[in-house]
């Protein structure tokens, strides 16, 4: 955070380098855990960037702003932030940089969460394709990159995938472990992921679209009835899915779901 305090002091505005030290500075306040700062850094960061040309920065920092909106449940303008670094990615043909493999992870996650599964594994595939390129160099977008896609493959009852990706992102870690929150962060998803190896045993399956869909409405206090009128289906149909998203989610209460949902990222908080 220093050396990156002292960069942005230094780089003028015109400088083609002032997006590369104001994202590190972002890097370091979201590492600490210093959301705010980190947001308002990142979106500064991606000005400057595509300003000056600097096109992988753009799309990093557009993809770690909105992996922030998402975590607030801010969707509108993580779908701004994604069609941004998305445009940028086409069209500079950066689709195998490792600075813009989180903006398909996001997109991925984005998918998901307007129940699109299709979309969503077309999304991971582009970021696994490229993914050995983020490695221990830049730990924490190796670690960022890969945990969002394990909550991707797990909110899609992938576990081995999801699993496989938490081995190469310890892997990092045992070379590069001081990650800040990333670790805490890390540490849950562990947790997560063994909590979930009954449900994977019992051939406990993904959400459907259509369930994906009624999910949010589970964060309001919206009864099974508004609900059922907000989507224009039956009260019985509206049950059926909260039970299926239960089950599927391997819990037994509307709180609990929203909880295990806003873990794996299909939900913000």
């Amino acid at each position: 955070m220093a050396d990156a305090t002292f960069a942005v002091a230094q780089e003028p505005t015109w400088s083609p380098w002032r997006g590369v030290a104001l994202w590190t500075l972002g890097e370091a306040h979201l590492l600490a855990g210093q959301i705010e700062e980190a947001g308002f850094l990142l979106n500064q960061a991606a000005t400057a960037a595509a300003t000056t040309g600097n096109a992988d920065t753009t799309v990093l920092c557009e993809s770690e702003v909105a992996l922030i909106a998402m975590d607030r449940g801010e969707w509108d303008e993580a779908v701004s932030r994604l069609k941004v670094a998305q445009a940028t990615i086409d069209e500079n043909r950066l689709h195998d940089y490792t600075t813009c493999l989180l903006a398909f992870a996001q997109a991925a996650r984005l998918a998901m969460h307007h129940g699109d599964p299709a979309t969503a594994h077309r999304e991971l595939t582009c970021a696994m394709r490229a993914r050995s390129s983020a490695t221990y160099v830049l730990p924490f977008i190796g670690v960022r990159l890969r945990l969002q896609l394990a909550k991707v493959y797990l909110a899609m009852a992938e576990l081995a995938t999801s699993r496989h990706l938490v081995r190469e992102i310890d892997d990092i870690m045992s070379r590069r472990p001081a990650l800040g929150t990333l670790t805490n962060e890390v540490n849950d998803f562990h947790h997560l992921l063994e909590n979930s190896a009954g449900s994977a045993e019992t051939g406990r399956s993904p959400l459907t679209p259509a369930e994906l869909r009624l999910l949010p409405y589970l964060q309001t206090h919206l009864t099974a009835d508004r609900i059922a009128e907000r989507l224009s289906i039956s009260n019985h149909t509206v049950k059926t899915q909260v039970k299926s998203i239960y089950r599927k989610l391997g819990v037994s209460s509307r709180n609990d779901a929203v909880q295990r949902a806003t873990t794996i990222g299909l939900l913000g908080v």
